[in-house]
């Protein structure tokens, strides 16, 4: 079984929950299939398995766990780590002072942007918390950013599920889904 179907198979047997827990483990830099899976979230809720609206709440509020825990991680250990190993993957004193200013400058729209671009959302929370951006900032743009994400693919996933209604042949699938 690979990834894919065992993140399927985990959202499909414990709902919202996993959901939830499934976006709280990819934003800590578990390199998961979300936007695969939340597109699939869609097609869920075009198949009546799962609503529309809890399943973006659970979306937004597990993108926001994962970037409170990896802020704090970063906040607590970042600047410690990389003042003792940074010379060893070339992160130097000043080199933590530019991306300080530059965080200041762009950190909390890059937020929003940072979830269409692959790997930066990942990195994103810890360097926001590195760099000590406020946290409220973080937060808002954060919210901004998963709701727009999930927004973006959950109906991508139901535009999937109404090309699939329009095609007899591919229902083999839904029904499939439904009874598993």
């Amino acid at each position: 079984m690979d990834l894919k179907e065992l993140v399927v198979q985990f959202i499909a047997s414990h709902g919202y929950t996993g959901l939830y827990l499934f976006v709280v483990c990819d934003t800590l830099v578990v390199f998961l299939p979300s936007k695969a899976v939340l597109a699939l979230i869609g097609f869920f809720v075009g198949s009546g398995i799962l609503s529309l609206a809890p399943a973006m709440l659970m979306a937004v509020l597990g993108s926001m766990t994962g970037v409170s825990l990896c802020y704090f991680i970063g906040r607590k250990i970042g600047c410690p780590f990389f003042k003792k190993y940074g010379r060893f993957i070339r992160v130097t004193p000043e080199r933590l002072l530019q991306a300080e200013v530059w965080a200041c400058r762009y950190g909390a729209p890059v937020i929003v942007l940072s979830y269409f671009v692959p790997g930066l959302r990942h990195i994103t929370p810890y360097l926001s918390g590195i760099t000590r951006l406020p946290y409220w900032k973080v937060m808002f743009f954060t919210a901004a950013g998963a709701l727009m994400w999930s927004v973006v693919f959950i109906y991508l996933g139901l535009f999937i599920d109404d090309i699939f209604n329009r095609m007899p042949e591919i229902n083999v699938i839904k029904i499939f889904l439904k009874t598993n």
